[in-house]
Parts: structure tokens; sequence; C-alpha cells
């Protein structure tokens, strides 16, 4: 017999066509040499099954046979099951005279058909439980991967995103705090310096008007010396003349630099250097007082300069100690900020690397369940063909049980073999 064992599905058949031929001939065996009458009888078995088994189209001579008998073996003929089978009932009668044996054979042969159905059955049981157990573990893989990536996804989006802008926002705040605290430190600087150069100047001035008082003092306490005592009036040279009014103007000249509060000590001194009568005691006693007056108060104002000066120094360590403790919070928070924007960054790229390694993992489960599905489809289509074509065949065996034992298809037969 001739057939293509490419597919499954003509495998099983081939296998079930074996089955029946075997239990034909172990039915059969004890006519095939009885007498000589039947030696070819073997040869004969096998050319039909041989010639016969193939063809699927119904021979013209069972249309001689009764209509209800010509219907049955017209639907089996359809089937290369059912053509073997009648054929098989066409050597069974010749040979042994009888379809019993046949009858017997198909039977067991049945009953070995719905074994290999039975364990088709129970195979594809299997088969279907695996594929469900793996579509199950690879649903949770799927389910895992898409619950990891969401809730990365969710911690990106919601706090380690949003976290870091907030950082770059306060990280921008206290790079401009910490300008504003350097122009402060500067600021702070350069007005400490203008006050420090503004007393040196001050105080120096002071100095030196007070260093002229005293040689003016000097000069007059001279002119004292020179005539008597108890003398209205005393000598007094040129010369003496010339310092004394020489060192007046000087004074008159520097205690106009220390502004308006010694307007009246200028006046005077206007007065004095224009019309200063040198001879009168009286009038140098005053000169006297009116320089030391002039000298307390220069001496007064530079006092307070030297105060001014410690306070504004002091002030302005305080100002310092200020701004660097600023400075110093500025650039702890900015250290602090700048760690966890860091920490962030290093998070974020973890984060994303997870949900980029998730969603490859959910691609890859993904594709294998397809997969899975995709030859479980397959493979089910190839067990449903056994299974219908297990079933038409037991179909096609019992309708041929049924057609066999009918007096009208063994008459069918004898007609047949008696054209022969």
């Amino acid at each position: 017999m001739n057939v293509d064992l490419n597919s499954a599905f003509e495998k099983e058949k081939y296998f079930c066509y074996q089955l029946l031929k075997n239990e034909f001939n172990e039915r059969t065996h004890f006519a095939k040499y009885d007498s000589a009458k039947f030696g070819h009888v073997e040869l004969k078995v096998l050319h039909l099954i041989n010639t016969k088994s193939n063809q699927a189209v119904i021979d013209t001579d069972y249309l001689n046979a009764g209509s209800k008998t010509q219907n049955d073996i017209n639907e089996l003929s359809q089937t290369k099951m059912g053509h073997m089978v009648i054929d098989l009932a066409e050597v069974t009668l010749k040979v042994t005279g009888a379809v019993d044996s046949l009858v017997e054979g198909v039977k067991a042969f049945g009953r070995q058909i719905e074994e290999r159905l039975r364990l088709e059955n129970e195979t594809w049981e299997a088969v279907e439980g695996e594929h469900n157990a793996k579509v199950i573990a690879l649903q949770s893989h799927i389910n895992q991967a898409e619950f990891d990536i969401n809730r990365e996804k969710k911690v990106l989006n919601q706090e380690l995103i949003p976290r870091t802008l907030d950082l770059d926002d306060i990280l921008l705040n206290l790079k401009a705090k910490i300008e504003d605290n350097k122009q402060s430190v500067q600021i702070s600087a350069a007005t400490r310096g203008s006050q420090h150069d503004q007393f040196v100047l001050t105080t120096n001035e002071f100095t030196d008007a007070l260093r002229e008082i005293d040689e003016a003092l000097d000069l007059i306490t001279n002119i004292f010396k020179s005539g008597e005592v108890r003398a209205a009036f005393v000598e007094v040279s040129d010369e003496q003349k010339r310092k004394v009014t020489k060192v007046m103007r000087q004074i008159k000249a520097n205690t106009e630099k220390f502004g308006h509060q010694f307007s009246s000590f200028i006046q005077a001194l206007t007065n004095l250097t224009e019309g200063f009568n040198f001879k009168d005691r009286q009038v140098l006693k005053e000169m006297t007082d009116f320089l030391n007056s002039l000298r307390l108060s220069l001496f007064d104002a530079l006092t307070k300069a030297y105060k001014d000066e410690d306070s504004q120094k002091q002030q302005d360590d305080y100002r310092n100690a200020q701004l660097a403790s600023e400075r110093q919070v500025f650039d702890s928070q900015y250290a602090e900020a700048y760690q966890e924007r860091e920490d962030k960054s290093v998070r974020i790229s973890d984060v994303q690397t997870l949900i980029s390694t998730r969603e490859q993992d959910l691609k890859a489960y993904g594709d294998r369940l397809r997969t899975e599905n995709n030859n479980f489809s397959a493979n089910k289509k190839i067990h449903d063909d056994i299974v219908a074509s297990v079933q038409s065949e037991l179909a096609v065996l019992a309708k041929a049980l049924q057609v066999v034992q009918t007096p009208p298809f063994l008459d069918f037969l004898a007609g047949k073999i008696a054209k022969a």
C-alpha cells in the first residue's frame, strides 16, 4: 500500500491500515494453505490490497447492487478506510465463504483505534496542562514586569523628577544668596576701608592742628616772658609777630576743614589774625585762653574720632561675623542640596535602567507567550485533526460493520466474485 507518511494524519491512517491487515491475516491464515484450490489466495489478497486500497472512486461493479446497498457502498467508498473494508470483505468471502472473521477483525481493530484515541486524548490533556502551566507562569511574569514598570515609573515621575526640579531651584536660589553674600562682604570691606581712610585723614588733620596750636601757645608764652610780669604791655619783636601771625593763619586754615562745629573759632581766628595787638598783655592772655579752648575742642574731636573708629571697627567685625556665619549656612545648605541632587540623579539613572530592563523582560515574556500560544494552536489543530480523523474512521468502521453483515451486501459480493 503506497501512502504519504509526511503528516501525522496519514501516519495514523497507515498505522490503522496495518493493524487491520494484520488482524485479517491472523484470522484467515488457515485458509491460505488448506488446499491447492486456494494456493493462490495470499498473492490474490495482497494484489487486491495493493491495487484497490488507494482508490477513492466508486467501482462501477458496485452500481448493480440495490439502491440501499448501493448508497451504503457509495458512502463507504468515499473514504480509504471504508473502501479497504469492502475490498477485504470481498477477499474474506472468497477465501472462507463467510465474513465472520472480518467482522471480528474490524471490531478488534475498532477497539484498538478507540484505545489510540484514548491515548491521544490523554496525551493531549498532559500537553494542554503543560501549556496552561506555561501560560500561567508567563502571564505571572508579565504581570510582575508590568507591576515593576508601573511602580518604578510612579517613583520616577511622582518622586524623583519633581524632587530633582525642586533641588535645581533650591541650588539656584542658594547660588544667588551666596553671590549676594560675597557682594555684601566686598561692600562691607570697601565701606570699612573708606571709614578707616577717613579716620586716618581726620586724625592727621586734628594732630597737625593741635601741634600748630601748641606751637602758637609756645610763641605767646615766650612773648609773655619777655616783659615785666606786672606790665600791661610787653616788647614784641618783628620776628615774633611774623611767627605768631603765620601759625595763627595755619590754625585758621586747618580749623576751616573741620566743618561748621568750629565756625565760632574760625571767626575769632579771623579777627585775631587781622587785628592782633601783640603788645597788650591782656590780649595775649585772651588769645592764650582761646587757643587752649580750641585745643580742648580739637582734642575732644580727636578722641571722638578714635571712639568712632573703634565703634565702626566693632560694627564691621560683627557684620563680617554675621556674613561669615550666613555664608557657612549657605555653603552647608548648598552642599547638602547638591549631594541630594547627585544622589537623585544616580537613583533616576538606576530606575530608568530598571524600567528599561523590565520592559525588555516584558517584551521577551510577551514573545514567549505568543510563541507558546501559536505552537499550542498549531498542535491543537493537529490534535483536532487526528481526533476528527480517528472519530471519522470509527464512524466508518461502525457503518461498515452494519453494511457487511446485511444480506444485500453479501449478495453483492457473491455476484462480484462470480463475475471475477
